[in-house]
């Protein structure tokens, strides 16, 4: 059966195409990091402000998703977040740990949504998409090795060369922005070994 795309997901990507394309900078991950260095000094309830406000930024991504199967997930993550800043304030996440395998989660999501914009971006290319491609791979690649170090899986040689490599693609198009490096659709194939779920 054709599994059906959410009323209010195709809302959102209808709007979003119709935006103009965001300006392209380094562009900072969503500060988890800053949520779970208050909880580790014994602030939750400050914990669940911070995460409250990134629950907002977690909405502007499913804004860029393209992907129907990608962006229903991160929908059904809106409520999950939303349980967790209720735990922070109430005082019942008892400890980092729980805290961080629900962060490896969403990091994982997030790294599949960026390299799925980032693949689009490369298919693309001619039409000028080589800035969103920079931008999706770093973030893919950044939010995939921040999943790892919540989860504590360690990456392997082959996903750390991924993770690497389509860094310094991104870099390498920083300082040549209208030409792609030749090995730059080897490395998102590679990266997608690490970020994809395997079946």
């Amino acid at each position: 059966m054709q599994r059906r795309v959410p009323r209010l997901f195709a809302l959102v990507v209808m709007a979003a195409v119709s935006l103009p394309a965001p300006a392209i900078a380094q562009v900072d991950l969503i500060p988890l990091d800053r949520v779970s260095q208050l909880y580790a000094e014994g602030q939750p309830r400050e914990a669940a402000r911070a995460l409250g406000a990134v629950s907002a930024e977690f909405r502007q991504e499913i804004g860029r998703c393209k992907d129907p199967d990608i962006g229903a997930k991160l929908m059904e993550l809106e409520p999950r977040m939303d349980a967790l800043v209720s735990r922070l304030g109430n005082g019942r996440v008892t400890n980092a740990r729980d805290l961080n395998q629900e962060f490896a989660v969403f990091d994982q999501l997030l790294a599949e949504n960026h390299l799925q914009l980032a693949e689009l971006g490369w298919s693309s290319r001619r039409t000028g998409n080589l800035a969103a491609v920079r931008r999706d791979l770093d973030l893919a690649a950044r939010y995939a090795e921040r999943s790892a170090r919540w989860a504590r899986r360690p990456l392997d040689a082959s996903a750390r060369a991924a993770i690497d490599g389509a860094r310094a693609i991104a870099s390498r198009l920083i300082e040549t922005p209208t030409q792609a490096p030749s090995d730059t659709e080897r490395s998102i194939a590679a990266l997608a070994t690490v970020v994809k779920p395997q079946p």
